[in-house]
């Protein structure tokens, strides 16, 4: 069984290239968002190695370190990754720890005085030194072997001279509006014209708190409620930017809109699918920034692994009659 889902859901490296998955227009509407240098991330792979993606190379021998002392044993191979997404700053690519033992199996075999929680504890602790704090922690893989990514954006102040959000707070909310972009939300601010001073800075005020929801469901779908177009817009750029297989098909129903990923991006099968769809979250997450959008509450992780009462059978069964949802966020306008 584990073959036949192998070779239905691996990606294939064969036959000719293909063609672009964004449109001219596409290509230079990503020129106003860069590639995140600010948030990277952890992911826990397999049952036991640790993917630090997206992070500047100085966070290898931090992570090194934490790991080391938390083991108190010799790391048992190192590996750098790369992505077919590409990039620059962070590139998409990846380095990766393989451990001894198996710390992220149901059954940790790390030695008599470790466990799994002290090592991710270790290493949130190594990167919160160095400036990066936690902001979620999410699952959206749909494979047994796949685990918690952890995700960190820089707040340590300045890295390589730079301050990290330099470049949104010298660029103006004009310089990031797309194209489509709507002005509804002034109109529905004063179509209440004849109602008094008071009661009209009472219905800016609550206007301009704004929540959005994310979902990921399925194998292959992105879905955002109540969105504006410049935020569907910034969301279906950070997917075309790294998911080199693009998007198959959007749909809007009742306030809801659709990304159909092509391919399987949540059976992470494979080093680059791995590194592909984290790319996607952490391109997502600074899209939204430059709009205004902030987490304001961790993914609610529906999908957790090593703890699947159901059989597979039961599971497809379900699966036929609705879409699973395996993360959910909120984002916050601040």
């Amino acid at each position: 069984m584990d073959t036949i889902a192998a070779a239905l859901f691996k990606h294939s490296n064969s036959g000719a290239p293909k063609p672009p998955t964004q449109t001219r227009a596409q290509r230079q509407q990503q020129l106003q968002y860069p590639i995140s240098t600010t948030i990277c991330c952890i992911h826990l792979h397999d049952k036991d190695k640790i993917r630090l993606i997206n992070a500047p190379s100085s966070l290898v021998p931090t992570l090194r370190q934490a790991i080391g002392r938390t083991l108190n044993q010799p790391i048992k191979q190192e590996t750098r990754l790369t992505s077919g997404s590409g990039g620059d700053g962070g590139d998409g690519g990846a380095y990766e720890f393989r451990l001894e033992g198996k710390p992220w199996a149901p059954t940790p075999k790390t030695g008599p005085f470790i466990t799994s929680t002290n090592l991710v504890l270790a290493m949130k602790s190594a990167m919160e030194t160095e400036g990066w704090s936690l902001v979620l922690s999410s699952n959206v893989s749909r494979v047994r072997e796949e685990n918690d990514s952890l995700f960190f954006e820089w707040t340590g102040g300045l890295m390589d001279g730079l301050l990290p959000s330099t470049q949104a707070r010298e660029r103006g909310p004009d310089e990031v509006t797309l194209v489509g972009e709507s002005e509804y939300k002034n109109e529905k601010d004063y179509k209440n014209g004849d109602q008094n001073q008071e009661q009209g800075q009472e219905l800016t005020e609550v206007g301009s708190v704004d929540l959005l929801t994310v979902e990921f469901s399925g194998y292959d779908t992105i879905s955002m409620t109540e969105a504006p177009v410049d935020i569907l817009t910034a969301l279906r750029l950070a997917i075309l930017r790294h998911w080199t297989e693009g998007i198959e098909q959007e749909s809007d129903k009742k306030g809801v809109h659709e990304f159909r990923l092509t391919g399987f991006p949540f059976q992470t099968w494979g080093t680059e699918t791995t590194i592909e769809i984290s790319m996607v979250i952490i391109q997502a997450l600074e899209n939204m920034r430059l709009h205004g959008y902030k987490l304001c509450s961790e993914s609610i992780d529906r999908d957790v692994v090593g703890g699947k009462a159901e059989t597979q059978e039961k599971k497809n069964k379900k699966e036929k009659k609705e879409k699973l949802i395996i993360d959910s966020w909120v984002l916050r306008r601040i």
